[in-house]
């Protein structure tokens, strides 16, 4: 990967987001213990959804877990040692390898986290696997476009409401959302114009999952989509775990 093809946005702001990522993204670790001691286990799954950034690799407390990590990937489970974890990001390419990346977060022991690579910011939060608001299957919905203003969001069905006015880098509340497969559409919140619609969603079976809004509006390669990951519910949620 030749490095002029990192836009300066993205090497200043991801470099900047090391400084001050608690006070404009969920840091990892918000959310309470959820599991019994003896069977605690804590990880992370990661998605790039950084349009301009190209493959990186993506390290753990000093650790390579990923490797030309390119857009629109998504890891498997990876395991964290609880405590303070060292997330370094960098540029996948011959030689030295740029930091994008290096900064240390709180994780908290037995939560299920995720970690999204955009353009300008590095999301995180914690999947919503142990709380009894809901019985069965979930969604929240995390606005990932740093070129989309503020969307609305609903899914088939019920017409389930899952954002309103959501703007870039933040996360909608929790919805019930039961398992089966759903039409998402996406709407500017100011005009009403909708920007996406996407079929066919699949929420399975006891499941916590994060919607997340990826891609440019103005780019035809990488165009809006809805990126999906998903975390089973804990047997303390009320719903068995699948």
């Amino acid at each position: 990967m030749n490095l002029g093809s990192i836009s300066r946005r993205m090497r200043a702001l991801l470099l900047i987001s090391a400084f001050t990522l608690f006070g404009v993204a969920t840091p990892l670790g918000l959310a309470p213990v959820s599991a019994q001691e003896g069977t605690i286990t804590t990880r992370v799954k990661v998605l790039h959804a950084g349009t301009d950034t190209g493959d990186v690799e993506v390290h753990f407390n000093g650790e390579q877990n990923l490797e030309n990590f390119g857009y629109g990937d998504q890891s498997d489970w990876i395991d964290l040692d609880p405590g303070s974890v060292r997330v370094t990001i960098t540029a996948e390419r011959i030689g030295f390898n740029y930091a994008l990346l290096d900064s240390v977060y709180p994780v908290p022991a037995g939560n299920d986290y995720y970690l999204i690579i955009t353009d300008s910011l590095i999301l995180t939060g914690v999947f919503d696997t142990s709380s009894s608001t809901f019985q069965g299957s979930r969604a929240q919905f995390v606005h990932g476009s740093v070129e989309t203003p503020a969307v609305t969001v609903t899914a088939s069905g019920n017409a389930v409401a899952l954002a309103t006015e959501l703007g870039y880098s933040r996360t909608s509340d929790t919805s019930a959302l039961p398992a089966g497969a759903y039409d998402v559409e996406v709407a500017l919140s100011d005009t009403g114009e909708v920007v996406l619609t996407q079929s066919g969603v699949q929420i399975n079976e006891n499941t916590s999952n994060v919607l997340v809004l990826v891609g440019d509006p103005n780019d035809d390669d990488k165009p809006l989509t809805i990126a999906v990951l998903e975390a089973d519910l804990k047997e303390d949620s009320g719903t068995p775990a699948s």
